[in-house]
């Protein structure tokens, strides 16, 4: 009986020791001493308690999650057994599996990029699977394979394109802002090593209609530095997959919902509009109901430039900075914070009349009488000299009226318009980077003019921009102008592309490659075989361009050669033309 009790004692006491303290009275069911000793369960890792493809917050981690180093990536011994490992790895539903499966196609791209090529096609649709991935590292490690198979792999990605370009694309759309920042890496990896025709279809085919408003931007900002690498001349030669594909596309960016993409799309007709077909073939090649939405279309500001950067910017001035500048000043003569709401309404007011003082200015330039017209162009004077901030702010919208006065159809107003252009180049010096092309264009035919006064000052202008602005802003207006203008002025534009060569291929060697090349090549498709120039040209445009041809060949070496020979349009007869003028140097 004792020993009864003891052992109850006993076990009581276990009972009242084990139990958790919750305030309430329990009933323990307690196993015997000898009843088998019950172990906790063991608790998982988090790593192994997922679903397949579960999404997962992402964090700007790098995209290999610290996996692996590149950098100690060695060729395999076998790649064709490499080869069949990751595609098995990337068919596997463990997520770290599927990681390491694309570090080893990362791997094979870099050492073995002819075993990639050889199964391609099964490779990508592999991989841009996984891109789409709901892991978010899984799908970033994806994109990061996808831009090094770029880089390596180059243009035998070509067949490719479309369908990476469509899934990059989509990725682009999403709200993750790591995600979107890596196909954005991966879409420009593409831009830079696959054909550009290539590249544009893709562009086009995958984010020109699509439904979210953030992949159509995205397509509209990488269509702008694709058709800034191809250049106005090829991008309207009417060649099939290019004109007609960029040209449409463009002018569906400008009618979008979204401001940015219509940044975009105008930025893109301008960039283009300089040159001698754009009338001709965006008739040509969109259709009539597009072309009346365009008509009266201006560049503007960018979006973002409105809010933030050009306001932090020390000399560019907006609306929104100028009335800080304002405000700060009032509020010196002001005392008291009852003042406070006065001073906005006065500063409403102050915009509104710095407004109304703008259109009243843009109506007076577009007068039909052309006194009004020349009374427009004091009035944009006297704002340059009193208020250039002001004309900063809206200038995309002024020049819009002002630069047609430079080609005026009375010889007073386009007199007096080029002196003042010629004038306020200097005081506007940091604010004309987004209009200098279409300036150029509207200052050069006059160097073409009978008016020895008109001829004179667009000369003038055209030196002013070279003493006050980032040469490298001039190479392609100057370059187009070139290959556009007339026998009387070509050769002095020549000579002006000439001198900006040799200041700006040091810092700008693709700019100049991009823009002066094809000028290049025109040239010498317009001399004849005894090396004079055909269609009215002189002595003088051979000197300029035999002086072009050496500047090039000094800053490029056996390269300028080189590029020639690959040019598909050049003959044998503007080969050996090159090669003339280069040892008569």
């Amino acid at each position: 009986s004792s020993v009864s009790g003891s052992a109850s004692g006993s076990a009581n006491t276990n009972i009242i020791s084990t139990t958790p303290t919750t305030g309430l009275t329990t009933l323990v069911v307690k196993p015997s001493p000898n009843s088998p000793k019950l172990t906790p369960p063991a608790i998982t890792p988090r790593k192994t308690l997922k679903l397949n493809n579960e999404p997962v917050l992402s964090f700007p981690m790098s995209a290999e999650s610290d996996m692996e180093n590149p950098d100690d990536w060695k060729p395999f011994k076998d790649s064709d057994v490499a080869l069949r490992d990751l595609l098995k790895k990337l068919e596997h539903d463990d997520w770290e599996t599927k990681c390491e499966g694309i570090n080893m196609l990362r791997r094979l791209s870099l050492h073995h990029p002819d075993t990639v090529v050889a199964s391609l096609h099964p490779i990508v649709l592999a991989i841009t699977n996984e891109a789409q991935n709901l892991r978010s590292q899984v799908s970033r490690l994806a994109m990061k394979a996808i831009s090094d198979m770029f880089q390596h792999l180059k243009k035998q990605l070509d067949p490719e394109v479309d369908l990476i370009a469509k899934v990059l694309l989509a990725k682009g759309g999403e709200s993750n802002q790591f995600i979107r920042e890596d196909a954005d890496k991966a879409l420009c990896s593409m831009l830079d090593n696959v054909s550009p025709q290539r590249a544009l279809l893709g562009l086009t085919g995958g984010g020109a209609s699509h439904k979210n408003p953030n992949v159509r931007k995205m397509a509209a900002q990488l269509l702008v530095d694709l058709v800034e690498k191809l250049g106005s001349g090829r991008i309207l030669s009417g060649v099939k997959d290019i004109t007609d594909k960029v040209l449409p596309a463009a002018c569906q960016f400008t009618t979008d919902g979204s401001q940015e993409t219509r940044y975009y799309g105008r930025k893109i007709l301008y960039m283009l509009m300089a040159h001698q077909d754009f009338d001709r073939m965006l008739a040509k090649y969109v259709p009539a109901s597009s072309l009346r939405n365009i008509q009266d279309i201006g560049l503007g500001e960018h979006p973002s430039e409105i809010s933030s950067a050009r306001s932090r910017r020390s000399g560019h001035g907006s609306r929104s900075s100028s009335a800080v500048r304002e405000g700060s000043a009032s509020s010196s003569a002001d005392s008291g914070l009852g003042n406070q709401p006065l001073k906005r309404r006065t500063l409403t007011r102050t915009n509104d009349a710095h407004m109304e003082e703008v259109m009243t200015m843009i109506g007076l330039l577009s007068a039909n009488n052309w006194q009004q017209r020349y009374e427009g162009i004091s009035k944009f004077l006297s704002m340059c000299e009193t208020n250039p901030m002001l004309v900063s702010t809206h200038i995309i919208k002024i020049f819009d009226k002002f630069l047609p006065r430079l080609q005026d159809s009375n010889s007073k107003v386009n007199i007096y318009a080029l002196k003042v252009m010629l004038q306020v180049t200097p005081i506007l010096r940091d604010h004309l980077a987004n209009v200098i092309s279409m300036t150029v264009a509207s200052v050069a035919p006059n160097l073409s003019s009978k008016n020895r006064e008109i001829n004179s000052t667009a000369a003038e202008i055209l030196e002013g921009f070279i003493e006050n602005l980032d040469l490298s802003l001039l190479v392609q207006p100057f370059s187009n102008q070139a290959i556009n203008a007339t026998s009387r002025s070509k050769a002095d534009l020549v000579l002006k592309v000439a001198y900006l060569v040799e200041r700006v291929y040091p810092r700008k060697q693709k700019q100049v490659v991009l823009h002066v090349l094809p000028l290049l090549w025109h040239l010498l498709g317009s001399m004849n075989t005894s090396g004079a120039a055909i269609h009215g040209g002189s002595g003088d445009l051979r000197q300029a361009t035999s002086l072009l041809a050496c500047k090039l060949h000094e800053c490029m070496g056996q390269s300028l050669l080189e590029k020639a020979s690959a040019e598909p349009t050049n003959t044998q007869r503007q080969l050996q033309m090159l090669q003339s003028l280069l040892e008569g140097s």
